[in-house]
C-alpha cells in the first residue's frame, strides 16, 4: 500500500507542470518589505519593514540606516522622512510631492547593503460613475453592523445598479463603496455596469457618497491574491491597515526589486447618491 501511495504521489508530481514550489518562509533569511500605494487624493507615505520567521523573530525598526526616496519622470529625487523615529513609516514632510494621473514615479530605498526600486503608473483615466439607482425597500433591506477602521458603522443593505464608463485598459482593478474609508475589495462590473440587492449603505442617511476606485494593474493583482486592505484615516492612504495586518510573512504577490511587497496606486471617482423612497424608511 505503501509503494502504491507513494507511485500515486510521483506520478501527481509528473503530470501538473505548472506546480510551483515555494520555499518555506522559516528556510530564508529576513527579506525587506516595502509598501506605498500612490494616489492623487492621498500623501505619499512608505512602508519599510522585513519578513520574520521561527528563526528571526519581528523586529520593531529593522532597518535603522534606510533613507527612503521617490522621483516622478523629471528624475528628480525627494528623500521621504520617518514618521517617527521608532517607526517603520516614512512620508513627505509638509506633502510637497503631488501625485498626478498618467504619470510614472520610482522609489527607491537605500539600505545598508543593497537598494530597492520599485516602478507604477497612475492611471491616467479613471473609471467614471454615470448613474446610480438606489431604492430603499421597507420589505426587502437588511440592517447589521460592520467594522471601518475598527469602529462599528451601522448599515442597512440596499439594491442599488451602477452604470459606469470604465477605462479600455483591462489590466485595471476597481472598488466601489459607499465609505471613503472602507475596505478596498475588486468589484466586477459586467458591461459597464454593477448590481446587487445587498449593498452596504450608511444607515440613517437619505444620501451617501459612492466612490469608484481605479486600482492600477499591480494593486489589482495584489488584491486578486486575496491581501485586503482597508482605507483608512491616516491621511487617506491605506499604510496604516497594511502595518496592522502584516505580520512578517512573504506576500503572495510582489513587484518590489531587490525586496518583497507592493507599489502601487489608485485614482478616484465619486458622486452623491440620493436613496429612493426613503421617506418610507420612517412609515
Amino acid at each position: 500500500m505503501k509503494k502504491l501511495i507513494y507511485l500515486l504521489f510521483v506520478l501527481l508530481a509528473i503530470a501538473c507542470d505548472n506546480v510551483k514550489t515555494v520555499e518555506a518562509p522559516w528556510d530564508i533569511d529576513p527579506v525587506p518589505v516595502v509598501f506605498s500605494i500612490l494616489s492623487p487624493d492621498a500623501p505619499v507615505q512608505v512602508y519599510l519593514n522585513q519578513t520574520c520567521n521561527s528563526n528571526y523573530l519581528p523586529v520593531k525598526n529593522p532597518y535603522t540606516e534606510a533613507k527612503v526616496f521617490i522621483c516622478g519622470q523629471d528624475s528628480n529625487w525627494t528623500q521621504l522622512t520617518r514618521l517617527n523615529p521608532d517607526t517603520c513609516v516614512f512620508i513627505n514632510q509638509g506633502n510637497t510631492f503631488l501625485i498626478e494621473k498618467g504619470k510614472t514615479y520610482s522609489l527607491k530605498v537605500e539600505l545598508e547593503n543593497k537598494t530597492i526600486h520599485a516602478q507604477t503608473q497612475i492611471p491616467a483615466v479613471a473609471a467614471t460613475i454615470e448613474s446610480v439607482v438606489c431604492t430603499y425597500k421597507p420589505t426587502d433591506n437588511i440592517s447589521y453592523k460592520i467594522y471601518i477602521n475598527n469602529k462599528v458603522v451601522e448599515v442597512t443593505s440596499l439594491p442599488i445598479k451602477v452604470t459606469s464608463k470604465l477605462p479600455l485598459n483591462k489590466d485595471y482593478g476597481y472598488d466601489l463603496s459607499a465609505f471613503a474609508n472602507a475596505e478596498i475589495q475588486l468589484t466586477y462590473f459586467i458591461d459597464n455596469v454593477y448590481e446587487s440587492q445587498y449593498f452596504e449603505c450608511p444607515k440613517g442617511s437619505s444620501s451617501f457618497m459612492l466612490y469608484l476606485h481605479t486600482l492600477d494593474p499591480n494593486f489589482k493583482k495584489y488584491q486578486m491574491e486575496g491581501s485586503i486592505l482597508e482605507m483608512d484615516d491616516f491621511g487617506g492612504n491605506p499604510i496604516l491597515a497594511i502595518i496592522q495586518r502584516f505580520g512578517g510573512v512573504l506576500p503572495q504577490f510582489s513587484n518590489i526589486e531587490n525586496g518583497v511587497g507592493l507599489f502601487g496606486c489608485y485614482v478616484t471617482d465619486s458622486t452623491r447618491v440620493e436613496i429612493a423612497n426613503y421617506s418610507q424608511r420612517n412609515e
